[in-house]
């Protein structure tokens, strides 16, 4: 995995998460796309939508960063999360913040990342198999969901907005 501000160049993020994934013993499969997967309409044409899960990264308003994994088809909700937290506000990172934050670029953030402070919605759990950013944006990898789990050993709640 990248650290200390040292980020591998674009093209070989997917390289890192492959390298970190066996490492860990971690069964996964890449699904490369021929351009940049932007939407969950783009990324439904080659996977089931249901598994689809997407990793945000947040700052509070104490500036501490945090990984949000939840279903791609569902909208986060800002003020479950300020609950959960015990903070003031919360807002998206920026470019910068999240390839600073997550060691991954906007678009490729992958579960398993440098975030160590992580939120899993439970409606994740409901497949065996999610399949999340790739490292690369032209890449998403499919997961075993309690790998993720027990890797990230995250906070497990509702973190989805009502209105979806």
């Amino acid at each position: 995995m990248p650290g200390n501000g040292e980020y591998p160049v674009a093209g070989t993020y997917s390289e890192h998460l492959r390298s970190f994934l066996l490492s860990r013993g971690v069964w996964h499969r890449f699904i490369e796309f021929d351009e940049p997967v932007k939407t969950v309409e783009q990324a439904a044409r080659k996977v089931e939508v249901e598994q689809i899960v997407k990793s945000i990264v947040l700052v509070d308003s104490n500036d501490a960063p945090l990984l949000v994994i939840l279903p791609a088809k569902n909208r986060i909700s800002y003020r479950k999360i300020k609950t959960l937290l015990g903070v003031k506000d919360v807002r998206l990172a920026n470019e910068d913040e999240i390839l600073a934050y997550s060691g991954f670029p906007v678009g490729g953030v992958p579960p398993f990342n440098l975030l160590r402070r992580a939120l899993v919605d439970k409606e994740v759990l409901k497949n065996p198999l999610s399949i999340a950013g790739g490292g690369d944006v032209n890449k998403l990898v499919e997961l075993h969901t309690k790998d993720i789990i027990e890797i990230l050993k995250p906070t497990i709640t509702d973190l989805t907005h009502e209105n979806r």
